[in-house]
């Protein structure tokens, strides 16, 4: 159950053109993750093992106060209590022991799923051609995602297909990321009193900035 609901077709992800396709991705992810422990598995006794050890973030901790079952957090948060207090109050931390103020169940699963997803995608492209044009031919990949994915490339496939995709996905990457400094530039111009640019129509200009907040996360 706890791997299925991970389990995403990856056409899904990659023929939808609309911004970061592993941004996409991670929101399908987390998604179903907050739902998955906020339901029934909140009393599964693994989950809740690893829920009162891993605790949450304050990003994923603000998402699940969002859910309508204020019961299942609360549940899970009275055994995060006594975990905290058995375990780590008061501080002594090992050596080599990763504080539970520094952890997050939620990131964590996310991370771990969206490693095997990647790696997935990385075998798929590496065989079938018509997939890997459908990842070079992304809107864009947000840059941590680029990384995050030629990371994933150079250790899943043999060091010629790594470096083929890597390639194409670095090309679609500058292609993108220059027409977005060229739009943040035209931007900037709009504020200098010499300019007679006419923003009424230059609907990417007049996003410029968001647009490359949103790609540079």
């Amino acid at each position: 159950m706890r791997e299925s609901i991970y389990t995403i077709p990856l056409n899904d992800i990659f023929e939808v053109e609309d911004g970061c396709p592993l941004c996409r991705m991670r929101r399908l992810l987390e998604n179903r993750c907050v739902e998955y422990i906020m339901g029934a598995a909140m009393m599964e006794p693994d989950v809740r093992i690893e829920t009162n050890r891993y605790g949450f973030c304050q990003e994923h901790f603000s998402v699940m106060l969002k859910q309508k079952n204020r019961l299942s957090l609360a549940l899970m948060i009275e055994t995060h209590l006594d975990e905290l207090i058995d375990r780590c109050i008061p501080f002594s931390q090992k050596k080599g022991e990763i504080s539970p103020a520094k952890t997050c169940f939620v990131c964590r699963e996310i991370e771990s799923a969206m490693k095997k997803l990647l790696e997935n995608a990385a075998r798929t492209a590496a065989n079938d051609a018509a997939f890997a044009s459908l990842l070079s031919n992304q809107p864009y990949y947000c840059f941590s995602h680029y990384e995050m994915f030629c990371d994933v490339l150079r250790g899943s496939l043999p060091k010629k297909n790594a470096g083929r995709l890597i390639a194409q996905l670095t090309e679609c990457e500058q292609q993108y990321f220059q027409s977005l400094r060229k739009d943040v530039h035209d931007f900037t111009t709009t504020f200098d009193y010499r300019s007679t640019q006419d923003l009424r129509n230059e609907s990417r200009v007049k996003t410029a900035v968001e647009r490359a907040v949103q790609a540079l996360k």
